[in-house]
């Protein structure tokens, strides 16, 4: 071998073993947290581990297999132990033959299917790098949807396969049906359809998932059905990191940070319309979800979980910017949290998705794209 084949190896060597020793590290760190995960709940705090599925998701579930209601008659003030529930009915529904198992078990299982659609939102995006999939996993949203057990990662997912099959017309549109079906707050989804003449895709998205809502209600008698908009309002009096909750922190009146709130998703959603007119239907996607994160009235901290999408679409291999939500560790997943905490999952948002619409592509990237 010649010095100077030699001198030309030896940066791809170099960068051979940054890549292993860096895959290294976040695996074992993902590892780690996987583990914890599974061992850190002993006997004393089983309940613990997937608490949302616990608290809201099953006993609502056990309600509807007893032809209950999942809702309380007053809204304001539920009885003691009565779970704090706040989908439509499909949710609830679809989960009852978990009801047949012990809690435990069915929590387990909640967690490892939330583990699954995390990884899957990744792979069906085209991302071949473990450390993107290993970093998803150490982020905080990504923890917190994982260790809550809640719907949050396969929101993420549905999200993925709205993207990967976006020029075809069932697929997506049945991702977009349950997206927002469960979630409205994703509904900026179905004006990127719109905009980008996925008129049909729209359509059958908005037809389908007023089907299941309206027949998932229809299964349990409709009970419910007029408290419920009293539930969802009691919900938004609830403390997070949405940019109205952020303001508040600020002294910023009750109307002022709505207008704010506004003018923020608003702007997300002329970007939206702008970019598809030009034909970059990907900044148009990022951008809306942007717009549905600004506008929703609530934004727990796995709610972020939702960042691991337009990343795997602009940055299919690993960068730093994917490094960027772990610290969000640094927030409580109750509340907003104090000082630099209530601001920072807003921030990282931005950052993240501002990057990703300035810049949506890196060179080195353009390869790993997996065409659709």
């Amino acid at each position: 071998m010649s010095a100077g084949t030699a001198t030309l190896l030896q940066p791809r060597v170099r960068a051979r073993w940054e890549w292993l020793a860096s895959a290294a590290l976040l695996v074992a760190v993902a590892g780690a947290l996987l583990t914890g995960l599974f061992t850190a709940y002993g006997p004393r705090d089983a309940n613990n581990l997937g608490a949302d599925f616990r608290a809201a998701y099953l006993p609502a579930a056990e309600l509807v297999a007893d032809g209950r209601s999942p809702y309380p008659q007053d809204p304001s003030n539920p009885p003691e132990g009565f779970p704090h529930y706040i989908y439509p009915p499909q949710l609830a529904l679809a989960i009852t033959p978990l009801t047949r198992t012990s809690d435990d078990v069915a929590a387990v299982f909640a967690v490892l299917v939330s583990l699954a659609a995390l990884l899957s939102a990744l792979a069906v995006l085209g991302v071949r790098d473990v450390r993107c999939y290993a970093v998803v996993v150490i982020w905080a949203p990504g923890w917190n949807a994982l260790e809550m057990a809640n719907v949050s990662a396969v929101l993420a997912l549905l999200v993925a396969l709205v993207w990967r099959f976006r020029d075809k017309l069932w697929e997506p549109a049945t991702a977009l049906a349950l997206v927002i079906s469960v979630k409205l707050f994703l509904w900026p989804l179905i004006v990127w359809a719109v905009v980008t003449r996925r008129i049909a895709l729209a359509g059958a998205a908005v037809l389908m998932g007023a089907t299941v809502t309206l027949g998932s209600w229809a299964a349990i008698g409709f009970a419910g059905l007029r408290t419920f908009p009293e539930v969802l309002s009691e919900t938004t009096r609830e403390t997070s990191y949405s940019i109205e909750d952020v303001a508040a922190v600020l002294g910023v009146g009750s109307t002022t940070s709505r207008i704010g709130v506004l003018v923020v998703g608003g702007t997300l959603l002329v970007l939206v319309a702008r970019f598809a007119r030009a034909g970059d239907h990907e900044r148009a996607f990022f951008a809306a979800i942007g717009a549905a994160l600004a506008l929703s009235p609530i934004v727990w901290l796995h709610y972020l979980v939702l960042l691991a999408v337009p990343l795997a679409i602009a940055r299919p291999r690993f960068s730093p910017l994917w490094l960027l939500p772990i610290v969000l560790w640094m927030c409580p997943r109750s509340g907003n949290g104090d000082g630099l905490e209530t601001f920072l999952p807003v921030a990282v948002t931005a950052i993240v998705l501002g990057l990703l619409l300035v810049r949506p592509r890196l060179r080195r990237d353009e390869d790993a794209v997996v065409a659709t």
